[in-house]
């Protein structure tokens, strides 16, 4: 094949790509950066030519023939070149070692979700243990969520340009010491120091989890079936790790209360392990800031700050009361700092926390937006279901984890389900469904009786619940990871972990406002619990009506994208370049 015949090829190819890059990114209601321009026509490029085995042209050669034809398409030639770096040709060894690494990235979203349920169903024995008030339980929970997701911005963005594999495997060592010392506070007996904690163990998840996801987006080809199922999959780990992590706290607790610490120790030894298996699994070819990008340090300050003292206030406020002195100045300081992060990262910042893409785009917010009303959602749900089962229903620490276990069968259903839908269904379709799982799961609780077979509403929420679970995070994972350009892969992880878990800790503390307002003093606890879950069902139900603009907007745009460009029917529905 001469080079000629190469050039003229390439350039066919390349204009009818740009074609779809540019009416794909207008389906999805995204701007079509170039930057995103380059990944998906290099991504389109590499798959057509890399296992051309019949010719000697190697992958620089055809980078020097897109080179050649720069004049006629948007493409920029330097890029593309530190494109190739990147999109290496063989990241693993042979499918065992791929295999390996998707089981690191499973068991980093398992870990999430066990972290937040292994201190829920021992919540009493804890509170025993460590000599907390009953009104400071959510901060067992809440504590973990808040490091958690007011870290992860700036987590995703010290992977990109410090390398996502070190900066996770950094997170596992913060993850490990924490969860340990989480068990060795039993011996302070000092529920302030277990707290303080537990914020810690979140921050190493906080390390990892962005970093996880966005090693996948820079490894699997955007719009892939293979990326669709591992994103599907790790959707699923969620109700497992959150099934397996309050039944194995449980059982511990019920047998022996005095041994709860060694769930957290045991914790420690599962993330020690992890962290060997990515050592080894992930590949020491993964790129590292050939965009040569620089952190910014006072929009992080002025981010976490104020995502930081936010969530200690809302989750504060019900114990000591709205009144305090302290709780009102720093709210007044919280919203200031983060007034000034916003202004700072839209005029000022010359490498935003936030992408552009993402912090111009209407279509964007909107479903980081919805995402937070369904985890913020998801989150009351998960404290106040164990609250319920645990002080209503007289449930025992073991039977309360236990009750979750129909999660593992459902979630697992629904995620492998989302990995084919993705293959037919716009995503933003599949996020307006999952925000009705998440209003389904939050009403069903609402309307509970005490006196009532395990096997009917409970049971119900467990089919029900997941849908919101298993959907919404492949959902937005996908659709943010295909948007943003390869530069920016940790970033995307970072915007979902962010939002799901800072919606999971701040909304508690919301709800955990609306519960004392109505509890009577403490002297009525199932109002309390009830009317904190009617403040969960406004927030899902915010969240379909978010999502079903985006979702009729998204789809209004898709009918007129493929009339102007003439897309073959079977086409309409598809959402990325690649499956393009």
């Amino acid at each position: 094949m001469s080079e000629q015949n190469i050039n003229q090829n390439l350039q066919k190819e390349n204009t009818q790509i740009s074609i779809i890059s540019l009416s794909t990114a207008e389906t999805l209601d995204i701007d079509a950066t170039p930057e995103s321009k380059e990944r998906k026509d290099y991504f389109q490029l590499k798959k057509n030519y890399s296992q051309d085995s019949q010719t000697n042209t190697s992958m620089n050669e055809v980078i020097g023939s897109i080179s050649s034809v720069s004049n006629d398409s948007d493409i920029n030639s330097e890029n593309l070149q530190s494109e190739n770096k990147v999109l290496s040709p063989k990241y693993f060894k042979n499918r065992t070692h791929e295999y390996l690494f998707i089981i690191s990235c499973m068991v980093s979203q398992f870990m999430s979700q066990a972290g937040l349920t292994q201190a829920l169903s021992i919540m009493n024995i804890l509170a025993e243990e460590l000599n907390a008030e009953k009104s400071r339980q959510a901060w067992l929970m809440a504590s973990f969520t808040l490091s958690m997701g007011s870290f992860i911005l700036v987590s995703g963005r010290l992977g990109d340009i410090y390398g996502l594999k070190k900066v996770l495997l950094g997170g596992y060592a913060i993850l490990t010491i924490w969860s340990l010392i989480c068990g060795f506070s039993s011996y302070s007996h000092n529920d302030a120091f277990f707290i303080t904690s537990r914020a810690f163990q979140g921050l190493g998840l906080a390390f990892v989890l962005p970093n996880s996801l966005g090693l996948i987006g820079v490894i699997y080809e955007p719009g892939s079936m293979k990326k669709n199922m591992i994103i599907g999959t790790l959707g699923a780990m969620s109700p497992i790790g959150a099934t397996l992590g309050g039944l194995f706290a449980g059982i511990i607790g019920t047998k022996d209360p005095k041994q709860w610490p060694w769930s957290f120790y045991s914790f420690g030894i599962v993330s020690f392990c992890n962290m060997i298996l990515s050592w080894y699994s992930i590949p020491n070819n993964i790129p590292t800031n050939i965009y040569n990008l620089s952190m910014d340090w006072i929009g992080a300050i002025l981010g976490i700050f104020g995502l930081l003292i936010l969530n200690f206030v809302f989750n504060q406020a019900p114990i000591v009361g709205w009144q305090s002195a302290y709780i009102i100045v720093l709210l007044v300081l919280s919203f200031c700092a983060l007034v000034i992060f916003v202004v700072y990262e839209v005029k000022y910042a010359k490498t935003p926390l936030i992408p552009k893409a993402i912090s111009s785009n209407r279509g964007m917010l909107m479903i980081l937006f919805a995402l937070f009303c369904g985890w913020g959602a998801f989150g009351t749900w998960t404290f106040y279901y164990f609250s319920f089962v645990l002080n209503v229903r007289g449930y025992t620490a073991a039977w309360a984890g236990g009750s979750y276990f129909i999660f593992i069968v459902s979630g697992c259903a629904i995620a492998t389900l989302c990995g084919f839908m993705m293959k037919k269904v716009p995503p933003s379709v599949i996020l307006y469904i999952s925000m009705i799982g998440f209003m389904g799961g939050c009403v069903m609780l609402t309307v509970t009786p005490i006196h009532q077979s395990y096997f009917q509403n409970i049971l119900g929420i467990m089919f029900v619940l997941p849908i919101g679970i298993d959907l919404s995070f492949p959902a937005a994972s996908i659709i943010l990871s295909d948007a943003l350009p390869i530069q920016y892969q940790g970033m995307a992880g970072s915007l979902v972990y962010t939002i799901t878990n800072y919606s999971t800790s701040i909304c508690l503390g919301m709800a955990g406002s609306v519960e004392a307002y109505h509890n009577d003093n403490g002297q009525n606890i199932l109002k309390g619990y009830r009317n904190a879950m009617i403040f969960a069902d406004a927030l899902a139900g915010l969240g379909i009506i978010v999502s079903g603009i985006y979702m009729v907007i998204n789809l209004i745009t898709i009918r007129e994208n493929s009339k102007s460009t003439n897309k073959p029917k079977h086409l309409e529905t598809y959402s990325t370049d690649a499956e393009c």
